[in-house]
């Protein structure tokens, strides 16, 4: 029976064609209002999660001393650093790792107080491994909103965040687009002035003693958060350890092959180290203190996620709903008919059932390709936005996720049968005079 059920049902779609196309708009409306919506959110997501794994290098292990996550927030000017022992031992580790990490970069934290002579400002920064940096960034690898990346400068170099080099005189020279329409850095080197091409950092050494370097600007970057950007420095690794006068490390960070490998890699690199007695640290970047605000975002963005997606699929459900509802209770009269000619209830319900599911296949596919469609448009627009807290404008976009998209089509499909079906069972199980007399 379920053949001639199917081509009953593929006869009823094309003859009752207005109640099917306001099926199937209903359903495709749902369909690419949820994609459109679950995919900037995705998108948004993905940017973040890349802004911290590449642009600021912190990867998907961060390497420190034991008690520095914890004393990150309370005391971050007396962190424990790593010294030669540990450091000794981390390169040995991870070079024993090569077919697993990517890339490691070296950290240390620097701070204290920026000058040019005529304008100063308070610092905070880091320096780090510059052609490391680079393999880590990947296409991020060019930095520099204006100037050139520090991997292809002098070892006596500096970027100072876009912020920061506004308060010491030094601004962009061009208004050319530091960015592609996908986020991804252009490297083309733009041009920047400087009142003074040099900017003296002045800081304390570990030993307390007050200490100070004259690099030359190379270029502006974007330091992160704007009152992060406002006091951003980053330089070279030996230079920072000049500067604080100590062979010692903040931190490094690690890029797995496998970003899914990240908790037992941790795992493993500490408990090597406790097995040679040595004060070290491994935790996956977002359960660290520097990657606790990105958790604690894509939480705070998850929850949204799931509350939006609730909503939309709550209004599109009862528009799709309503619509099913109405399309099959207007064909009381075609029940009847087919009742009296010997159509079982079984039968009926099948048959209404089986147009729900052709209906909501071809609403999907059309669903699909309108949100492809609106997708490609707005990803090659080259739209950016102003994104919270972030200096520096982040491109809007949308990504696509088949498993996402998959649910949503089964999701609006259950919703149409559901509807389907209901008015269907309740008017097969009318009498047969009421049946072909309702009007």
């Amino acid at each position: 029976m379920a053949a001639p059920l199917l081509r009953l049902a593929a006869r009823s779609v094309g003859k009752n064609w207005r109640h099917s196309v306001g099926s199937i708009l209903a359903i495709a409306t749902g369909f690419v209002a949820i994609g459109l919506f679950d995919g900037y959110l995705l998108h948004f997501e993905r940017q973040l999660v890349e802004l911290m794994e590449r642009r600021f290098m912190m990867g998907h292990v961060i390497v420190d001393a034991a008690g520095a996550s914890d004393k990150l927030a309370s005391a971050p000017a007396d962190l424990p650093q790593l010294g030669k022992p540990e450091q000794a031992f981390v390169d040995e580790y991870l070079a024993a790792r090569g077919a697993e990490v990517e890339a490691r970069v070296r950290f240390l934290f620097v701070w204290g107080h920026a000058s040019t002579g005529q304008a100063s400002s308070l610092f905070t920064g880091w320096g780090y491994d510059p052609d490391e940096g680079a393999a880590l960034r990947g296409p991020f690898g060019w930095d520099a909103l204006a100037g050139k990346p520090l991997h292809l400068a002098g070892p006596a170099s500096a970027q100072l965040g876009k912020g920061l080099g506004a308060l010491l005189d030094c601004l962009p020279d061009s208004d050319l687009p530091a960015a592609g329409a996908d986020g991804r850095p252009i490297p083309v080197e733009r041009p920047f002035t400087c009142r003074r091409p040099r900017v003296q950092l002045m800081g304390s050494t570990v030993s307390g003693q007050v200490n100070a370097v004259e690099p030359e600007v190379v270029g502006l970057v974007d330091g992160g958060r704007r009152e992060m950007d406002l006091r951003h420095v980053a330089m070279p690794l030996a230079l920072a350890q000049r500067l604080r006068n100590t062979s010692e490390l903040s931190y490094y960070s690690v890029r797995l092959r496998d970003p899914a490998r990240a908790a037992a890699f941790s795992r493993e690199l500490a408990s090597a180290a406790r097995a040679r007695g040595l004060a070290v640290e491994a935790r996956p970047m977002q359960e660290h203190g520097m990657g606790a605000p990105l958790a604690q975002g894509l939480l705070l963005l998850g929850s949204f996620r799931s509350l939006m997606a609730m909503v939309v699929v709550a209004i599109a459900g009862m528009a799709i709903f309503t619509t099913m509802v109405k399309s099959v209770s207007e064909r009381t009269r075609e029940v009847g008919t087919l009742r009296s000619i010997g159509f079982l209830t079984r039968h009926i319900v099948g048959l209404f059932g089986i147009e729900a599911v052709l209906l909501s296949g071809l609403a999907s596919g059309l669903g699909l390709a309108a949100t492809l469609a609106v997708t490609a448009a707005v990803n090659g627009a080259g739209v950016t936005y102003n994104a919270g807290l972030l200096a520096e404008p982040m491109p809007l976009g949308i990504a696509i996720d088949p498993s996402s998209l998959a649910r949503t089509a089964l999701l609006l499909g259950g919703v149409a049968l559901a509807a389907a079906l209901l008015p269907a069972r309740r008017a097969s199980r009318l009498r047969i005079q009421d049946a072909l007399g309702h009007a």
